[in-house]
């Protein structure tokens, strides 16, 4: 993931923008990266987005897989750079500052749900009807 100049402002634009960077080899930390992910899911600042990353960490595994693709790959890179830039404690408010250091990655997440809105949707209405093992 190449780094892009930092924005005043996090908004669905930011995560776009910084999503083109994204390539395969990002897309594949991901699965690296679950433990440390999982960590932060248990983190008290982000329990109201618990289950929208778990959805979203569900995506990503049916999408490696090849059970899922109906989505388009602009959304794919952009939950891979959110993830990535939630995982990273060096981003634009540094993580190793109590609560505070979330406060950015939590805008960043909710800009890429206000972005992604519709392909999740359809996401999980596809997970519905499938039989596929978690």
């Amino acid at each position: 993931m190449k780094k892009n100049k930092h924005k005043s402002k996090i908004n669905e634009e930011f995560v776009a923008d910084n999503a083109k960077n994204i390539n395969k080899a990002d897309f594949n930390k991901i699965n690296r990266k679950r433990k440390r992910l999982q960590k932060i899911l248990n983190l008290k600042v982000f329990v109201d987005q618990k289950e929208k990353l778990k959805l979203l960490l569900e995506l990503i595994k049916q999408y490696k897989s090849g059970n899922y693709k109906t989505i388009p790959w602009r959304s794919v890179t952009s939950i891979t750079f959110t993830l990535l830039y939630i995982i990273n404690p060096f981003d634009i408010v540094p993580d190793i500052l109590p609560v505070v250091g979330y406060v950015d990655d939590i805008s960043v997440f909710m800009a890429l749900m206000r972005l992604i809105d519709e392909d999740v949707k359809v996401f999980k209405q596809w997970k519905s009807t499938q039989q596929v093992p978690q």
